[in-house]
């Protein structure tokens, strides 16, 4: 996975430190997470606003191939457009895995740095479900809620409203 934005530059334990309430209490660290099969999208609860802490994507060598990346042919007898590579629904089904076991291995080391303490995921269904599976105990323990959408290509104040 390539990570864009805070969480690539700086190092997870120094992003969220705990946060201590005027009275000395602990106050929780929220991290929402929002992903499709492509993209990742990580946001901070930060009172009543989200923060984008950063951006992951599959790496080059784990991209899925589409029409566009491969290329496109026009059929000189009729001159439509034939595409050269149709990916077929398994193997745009292992990429998804491949891209969730990656998540979920990102997610596990970020909690044993202690970088949050809760998680509310938002996922595409069959993405979620995937998830899901990957992820191990102490992260599925620190899970708050799921949403079984696709909300990444929603505005941040959308978001708001369907975390809040």
């Amino acid at each position: 996975m390539q990570w864009t934005g805070r969480i690539a530059g700086e190092n997870l334990k120094d992003i969220d430190k705990p946060h201590l309430s005027a009275r000395h209490h602990k106050v929780p660290r929220v991290w929402m997470v929002v992903m499709d099969d492509r993209v990742v999208k990580i946001f901070r609860k930060s009172g009543p606003r989200l923060e984008c802490l950063g951006l992951a994507t599959p790496s080059a060598a784990d991209a899925l191939l589409t029409n566009r990346s491969v290329g496109r042919v026009v059929s000189s007898s009729t001159s439509a457009i034939h595409h050269k590579y149709e990916p077929h629904a398994a193997e745009r089904y292992r990429h998804n895995i491949s891209f969730t076991h990656a998540l979920a291995q990102w997610l596990g080391a970020a909690l044993e740095l202690n970088a949050f303490d809760h998680l509310v995921i938002a996922a595409a269904p069959r993405t979620l479900g995937n998830l899901r599976k990957a992820l191990g105990g102490k992260v599925r323990a620190a899970i708050l809620s799921e949403i079984s959408k696709d909300l990444t290509r929603h505005p941040e104040e959308d978001l708001k409203k369907e975390f809040f």
